[in-house]
């Protein structure tokens, strides 16, 4: 892609220079196309040395192929079958664009090689291979029930670097060609790494939007990286990337389409909902309620509730969402729990999961573990016959409204109910921050300005905070409520029901990305089950 503004990709000739100035000549380098470059990139490939490649081999990197990069959303947008694999090797590649695309520089290339930052750039590059390594099972969507204080995958990831062998040696051997590098660095690509816009979010807005069949916005991302500089900030007494000024309208399209997802997507009240959802039947099925027996439990009791400490690595590389899908399966067979019942995804839904995190590409299937197996087992005999999918209005009802109507329908319910705790009666405030302070963005015009400070800024940077109420009615009936009772708190949600918040979704094409495109009638699930997996397996 090469356009009007001067903006031009980044040629597979320019990383593989960028990765013999880091590495050394003696390097071998790989590829491998990314699906969500081909709209807009002419060379759509995944370039890596053979360290960072066999990295991404690694049973700790590995098991992320088969965690669903948006966890639940999946559940209702059949697209979004992508993993946090597919993203971490897309991030990986952001931050290799951008410092190509900084090493066109000969000023940049000198102030690196000067101040020894080589080593600090390695850094950074093998940080975003690995930085959603920790992620719990449906990523985030489940990531509370870890440990005893809600340890995050951060938090995990580094105890993963720290104590899994394979994946410390392999990260390990991934080094720069250069004695007493300055691994600290400058910190100028801090932001880049963990920022409003860095090299996380530039995968995972593009990666999430193509496949939820929204707007493309590839080349966004390409003109951000191009139109930014390391400048020397006399007021911080230190180098960062700043903008140009003409990069502004694309600074505020990247806020505005983050502040967006997070607020259809993300952070939207349908995916939270669910969330919730999801904790409690794993919470259930560790409390042995359900699923006593389960492979699922057993992994469990050794996570929820510990100390950081106490998690033991080995068992948690164990866990997946084809051991979470499998257990939900098999609990269903013989419970009639309604909650586990509605967050079992429909046939079409499953086979394209199934497709997705078993890697159709490797036509030998060696590496199906027990596990997997046997969650092919029940999805073929589920596709033998017609499950019914549990309506959400059975599960749960929730409204979303200003703070002082939250406050009210609080009162009526619990009065109603008799029930004066948060036990199957939930109220949440959602936060929506579209700019830190903490992590600035800046820009030159004249002068340098941060850009809550730039006075030619067109968009509203300030908070946001939506209000809500929901209520799991099986929890209501678990703690001893009546269907009377049960009827009347639906009764007053609904007559407190106002427009939604969250923006509609018009035009969308959910089957843009489609493994089973069809032009009509109905899939053969048997017949696409035998072609992918073989009669008999």
């Amino acid at each position: 892609m090469d356009n009007n503004d001067g903006i031009k990709e980044v040629s597979k000739k320019e990383m593989e220079e960028l990765f013999h100035w880091l590495f050394g000549e003696n390097i071998e380098i790989r590829e491998e196309q990314d699906i969500t470059l081909c709209p807009y990139y002419e060379d759509s490939n995944i370039y890596y040395t053979e360290e960072i490649y066999q990295l991404f081999q690694t049973k700790a990197m590995q098991r992320l192929g088969k965690i669903l990069h948006l966890g639940r959303t999946m559940f209702q947008e059949s697209n979004a079958y992508h993993t946090r694999l597919e993203h971490s090797k897309g991030a990986y590649r952001r931050c290799i664009e951008f410092l190509s695309i900084q090493y066109r520089d000969p000023e940049w290339r000198e102030y690196i090689e000067r101040n020894k930052l080589k080593g600090y750039l390695v850094e950074k590059i093998k940080f975003m291979c690995v930085h959603d390594i920790g992620h719990f099972i449906l990523s985030h969507s489940t990531e509370k029930l870890v440990g005893e204080e809600e340890v995050t995958h951060e938090q995990i990831g580094q105890k993963i670097l720290e104590e899994d062998l394979e994946i410390k040696n392999s990260y390990d051997k991934i080094k720069a060609n250069e004695s007493n590098s300055n691994l600290k660095g400058d910190g100028a690509l801090e932001l880049f790494c963990e920022g409003t816009i860095d090299f996380d979010r530039m995968d995972y807005i593009v990666r999430d939007r193509t496949y939820l069949g929204e707007e493309i916005v590839e080349d966004l991302m390409l003109k951000l990286c191009s139109m930014c500089h390391l400048k020397w900030i006399p007021s911080e007494k230190a180098y960062r990337y700043v903008y140009e000024k003409e990069a502004l309208p694309y600074i505020e399209k990247f806020i505005l389409l983050r502040d967006r997802m997070y607020k259809c997507e993300y952070n939207s009240k349908r995916n939270k909902i669910g969330d919730v959802l999801a904790c409690y039947v794993l919470q259930e099925m560790n409390d042995g309620k359900i699923g006593q027996n389960s492979k699922l439990k057993t992994y469990l009791n050794h996570i929820v509730g510990k100390r950081l400490e106490e998690i033991k690595i080995e068992e948690y590389l164990n866990a997946n969402d084809i051991l979470f899908l499998k257990e939900l399966m098999e609990i269903e067979e013989t419970s009639n729990d309604a909650i586990v019942r509605y967050l079992i995804p429909n046939n079409k839904e499953l086979l394209q999961l199934a497709i997705a995190l078993l890697n159709p590409q490797d036509t030998s299937h060696n590496d199906y573990n027990e596990e997997e197996r046997e969650w092919l087992k029940i999805l073929r005999n589920r596709m033998k016959k017609e499950h019914e999918k549990v309506e959400a209005g059975e599960i749960f009802v929730s409204i979303e409204l200003q703070k002082d109507k939250r406050e009210k329908i609080l009162e009526e319910i619990k009065e109603v109910s008799g029930i004066k705790e948060e036990k199957g009666i939930c109220s949440y405030k959602r936060k929506f921050k579209k700019y830190d302070k903490q992590e600035p963005i800046y820009i030159e015009d004249g002068e340098i300005y941060r850009l809550d400070q730039y006075p030619k800024l067109q968009i509203d940077l300030s908070d946001e905070y939506h209000y809500g109420v929901y209520v799991i009615i099986p929890q209501l009936r678990e703690e001893g409520i009546d269907e009377e009772k049960i009827q009347k708190i639906k009764q007053i949600i609904e007559k407190y029901q106002v427009e939604e918040i969250e923006e509609k979704k018009e035009n969308r094409n959910k089957n843009r990305m489609s493994m089973f495109r069809v032009k009509s009638g109905e899939i053969d699930y048997h017949k696409k089950f035998n072609d992918f997996f073989g009669e008999g397996r």
